[in-house]
């Protein structure tokens, strides 16, 4: 199966078709193995994590980049959900735990909101050395 391989290294096991992207957001479908929906969902919440995702292939080669998907929009977790079926003849289908999560990316005002914020710290920074100064 393929993976999905977040900023600090950790991979994640997506099912057939787990990844639907457009320019604005994209949804994950994964296997969540032993971490909780709790650690997940504080996973998914860091910027770090998801700033730059990696699709890798069966054979770790990286298949696509999802750059800035930044803002968890929801996570979720179906207990018996189809995550494959058997390659025998009769193709059972299997099923066990699957993680939904949906990212987007900050959109223009946001951005434009940390930007002022960043703004405001520097000019804070800057008055405090102005009157260490002058005391």
């Amino acid at each position: 199966m393929e993976k999905i391989v977040l900023g600090s290294g950790k991979e994640l096991e997506i099912i057939t078709c787990g990844i639907l992207a457009d320019k604005e957001k994209v949804t994950i479908k994964f296997l969540p193995g032993e971490d909780s929906l709790s650690g997940l969902n504080e996973i998914f919440l860091s910027a770090d994590e998801t700033k730059i995702m990696t699709l890798l292939s069966e054979n770790r080669e990286p298949l696509a980049v999802y750059n800035g998907y930044t803002g968890l929009q929801s996570i979720s977790q179906e207990m018996e959900a189809a995550i494959g079926y058997t390659h025998d003849e009769g193709q059972a289908q299997i099923t066990g735990k699957l993680v939904t999560v949906v990212l987007c990316k900050p959109d223009r005002t946001e951005r434009r909101l940390a930007s002022v914020e960043d703004q405001v710290t520097d000019m804070q920074l800057a008055l405090c050395e102005i009157y260490e100064g002058t005391v």
